[in-house]
């Protein structure tokens, strides 16, 4: 999305799946005031498959452009936003607050490949064109998947972030204060009536702009 010059710029992870279209209607309701790029995973851009999430935040790392940094990220994306963030913090970088939407704690979820089965086909059912993949794509797409929510089990970050977290949770996630644990900051938790996908679709992605538009372009012009 393009933005005026010197207009925010809201970096985001994928999640475990790897398709970015989940944030289509976040990005263009942060437009043009915020502009946003995302990460896509290498294994879905022509390269080798990450299998950690330190090798993850370490690649995209790379890839960002010098001066400040907004990062934020759905699901499993924002555990990898947040190791980003947790580094950069360590090396002085200035960086704004980080923007979780319903980001499960490290350590937590499936491991089994039954249920990441079943995970995998409920998240392949609410893609846009998932039934026009070929069973390459869909053997590559699961590998993706479960590399991903394997990680996501295993990541125990060895530090907290310095700045806010902007947290966006459904309903009935009990586990999202305790993300508190993990900045020095504050933690600014908003629940929305819906639920994990729902969060990512109309109405529900307004709601999310609203909330976090404002704080961006604050912590932009005061970084």
């Amino acid at each position: 999305m393009t933005a005026p010059a010197g207009a925010p710029v809201l970096t985001l992870v994928h999640p475990a799946g790897g398709s970015v279209a989940c944030y289509r209607g976040l990005a263009g309701d942060l437009a043009p005031e915020v502009a946003t790029v995302a990460f896509l995973p290498a294994a879905l851009d022509g390269g080798g498959l990450d299998r950690d999430v330190e090798s993850m935040a370490g690649r995209y790392l790379a890839e960002l452009p010098p001066g400040p940094v907004l990062l934020g990220g759905w699901s499993f994306g924002g555990i990898v936003a947040f190791e980003m963030a947790r580094r950069l913090a360590d090396s002085g970088r200035v960086i704004g607050p980080l923007v979780l939407i319903d980001s499960p704690l490290p350590g937590i979820g499936a491991v089994d490949d039954a249920t990441l089965a079943a995970e995998f086909e409920a998240e392949l059912s609410r893609m846009v064109g998932a039934g026009d993949i070929t069973a390459e794509e869909r053997a590559t797409r699961f590998a993706v998947f479960r590399t991903h929510c394997l990680a996501q089990v295993a990541y125990q970050p060895s530090g907290q972030v310095t700045d806010d977290l902007v947290f966006v949770s459904r309903k009935d996630n009990q586990d999202a204060p305790r993300w508190q644990a993990h900045t020095t900051g504050r933690l600014r938790l908003r629940r929305l009536p819906a639920d994990h996908y729902e969060l990512m679709r109309t109405p529900h992605v307004g709601a999310i702009t609203r909330l976090v538009k404002t704080t961006l372009i604050t912590s932009w012009k005061t970084s």
